[in-house]
């Protein structure tokens, strides 16, 4: 459908409804984008087991996105990361994350838990210095939810969420 007709059908729709405005009509024509990148991911199965990396299934609200491995990026046409949810998978591997992980998001100026970085890793605050101020860091533990556990690092999972897209 070409934009112009979109826009006619969008602003009759409107009329029809008497609810729209100026920026919904331009929301709809150019929604807001956001890139998600999955910087790295390493997970240990088992104390000096092997290291898997995990494939991450994206979805938006409720229906399947795409399947990403480390170095994919993606552009979302939504207004919010928090519509965003994620099933990690690690294939080939007698592990499996734990039922709920743990999932944060830090900013720039955020203070982060002080973790060293796992295996070759960077440290999560060595991750965060190298972000714009527009971009977060989105982090994920898979192995548990104690944060006193060794193994706990919040670096199984790692995404940068660059908030500052314009897609024409």
């Amino acid at each position: 459908m070409l934009v112009s007709k979109f826009i006619k059908a969008l602003s009759i729709s409107c009329l029809t409804i008497a609810s729209c405005s100026i920026s919904s009509i331009a929301q709809a024509v150019n929604p807001n984008f956001i890139q998600l990148t999955y910087l790295a991911s390493q997970i240990q199965c088992g104390a000096a087991g092997e290291l898997i990396n995990v494939e991450v299934d994206v979805y938006n609200n409720d229906e399947f996105v795409q399947t990403l491995s480390v170095d994919d990026t993606i552009y979302l046409p939504i207004n919010s990361f928090e519509d965003l949810d994620f099933q990690y998978n690690v294939a080939d591997s007698g592990c499996s994350p734990i039922a709920t992980p743990e999932e944060e998001i830090f900013a720039p100026d955020d203070t982060l838990p002080t973790l060293p970085g796992a295996y070759e890793q960077a440290s999560l605050q060595d991750m965060l210095d190298d972000l714009n101020e527009y971009e977060e860091l989105f982090v994920v533990e898979l192995g548990t939810t104690d944060p006193t556990n060794p193994v706990y690092d919040l670096q199984d999972v790692v995404m940068v969420i660059n908030n500052n897209v314009y897609v024409d």
